[in-house]
């Protein structure tokens, strides 16, 4: 008998416990300062990536939530292409005179997310050029941190003669072990948003 009381009291306290924690409820909200958007262009024949980001991006629609995909759902996006840095500036001036040209917008919002507790999918609807593309993505979830990662080819996007006269330029910068001057068409993209969560008992 005298065992059990303490043992009673002890399993009371953890439930107790147990039964705050579960009664917490966190509200989450997005945070430009903690958003990052990164892309990884390849050049040379054997694909060798070439990494950047594009610092300057607005997004609105997003809203204060107990989730953190009803948080981001229904955002839109715009980033800015004369924001692009690859952390070397006389390829970013390149990148931004040859590639991008006259195109300095490119837009997007989220479709068909399908969501898991871990991360999921959804389809990117993209416009770059003045044409719009669907674009399939991954993301995960860990807390309140979202990366998401896709691909895109900007052949699709009619961004081809750009493609040749950034090659054209920095040709002998593309070229791989075999001699040849290659710039791939498809970039990979990374969108890293850590969100501000607020937790109350």
């Amino acid at each position: 008998m005298k065992n059990i009381i303490p043992f009673a009291l002890l399993l009371s306290f953890f439930l107790l416990g147990n039964s705050l924690a579960a009664e917490e409820k966190c509200e989450y909200d997005y945070d430009s300062s903690k958003t990052t958007l990164e892309w990884t262009a390849f050049k040379f024949t054997e694909k060798t990536g070439v990494k950047g980001s594009i610092q300057k991006v607005d997004v609105k629609k997003t809203k204060r939530s107990s989730s953190v995909i009803e948080t981001l759902k229904n955002l839109k996006f715009v980033a800015f292409s004369d924001s692009v840095n690859s952390n070397n500036p006389d390829r970013d001036a390149k990148i931004k005179t040859y590639f991008f040209g006259s195109v300095k917008e490119i837009k997007g919002h989220f479709t068909n997310i399908v969501v898991s507790p871990t991360g999921g999918t959804a389809v990117l609807k993209l416009e770059l050029n003045k044409k719009k593309e669907s674009i399939p993505v991954t993301y995960t979830i860990s807390e309140n941190t979202v990366i998401l990662k896709g691909t895109l080819d900007v052949l699709k996007f009619g961004m081809g003669s750009g493609i040749q006269k950034l090659n054209e330029v920095c040709s002998d910068l593309h070229k791989g072990a075999d001699g040849k001057s290659i710039l791939w068409p498809t970039v990979d993209f990374q969108v890293t948003s850590t969100l501000l969560k607020e937790c109350k008992p």
